[in-house]
C-alpha cells in the first residue's frame, strides 16, 4: 500500500515538473544596431535598425511579440564598428498604451556595454505598449552628444 502511494506521489511530482517545463517563458534579446559614426539627434531613426527588422519597416514601428512572463533583454551594437564603438542602453521608458512591465522606467544594468532587462507582467494578455529606448553612443572612444531615443512597440499575445 505504501509503495502505491509513493508511486502516485512520484508520478504527480514528475507530471507537475513537465507541465512547468512546457510553460517555461522565453527570453527575447532585442538588438539595436546603430551607425555610431553618423548618428545625430535628428537622424537616429535613419541610422539604426533592430535585428530581424524588415527593411520596409520604420524603426519606430518595429514591434516585438511576447507572452506574459517572458524576459526581454535590450542590447545595442555598432553597425559600422562593433569591435570598438559602444551603444549603452540606458533605459526603457513607458510612452503609451497599456504598460506591460508594471513600471514606467526600466533602468540599465550598469554593465559595459549597458543593457536593460525587463519581464512582461502576468495579466497583460492582449496589451500593446509604445516605449522609448534611451541610449548613448561612444564612437572612436568619444561619447557622442546627448542621449538618443527610439520608440518601438511591444505586443503581448493573447
Amino acid at each position: 500500500m505504501k509503495s502505491t502511494k509513493k508511486a502516485i506521489t512520484l508520478f504527480a511530482i514528475i507530471s507537475l515538473s513537465f507541465s512547468n517545463i512546457s510553460l517555461a517563458q522565453e527570453e527575447h534579446i532585442i538588438i539595436l544596431y546603430v551607425n555610431t559614426a553618423e548618428i545625430t539627434n535628428q537622424n537616429e531613426y535613419q541610422v539604426s535598425y533592430f535585428d530581424g527588422q524588415d527593411e520596409e519597416t520604420d524603426t519606430r514601428e518595429f514591434t516585438i511579440y511576447v507572452n506574459p512572463g517572458d524576459k526581454i533583454i535590450w542590447q545595442g551594437v555598432s553597425s559600422n564598428a562593433p569591435e570598438t564603438d559602444v551603444i549603452n542602453i540606458k533605459s526603457i521608458n513607458y510612452e503609451g498604451g497599456k504598460n506591460v512591465f508594471g513600471s514606467n522606467v526600466l533602468k540599465g544594468d550598469g554593465g559595459d556595454p549597458q543593457q536593460v532587462i525587463g519581464v512582461v507582467q502576468n495579466g497583460t494578455e492582449g496589451f500593446e505598449e509604445k516605449y522609448k529606448i534611451a541610449f548613448t553612443v561612444y564612437n572612436n572612444g568619444r561619447k557622442r552628444q546627448g542621449t538618443f531615443l527610439i520608440d518601438p512597440k511591444i505586443k503581448v499575445r493573447q
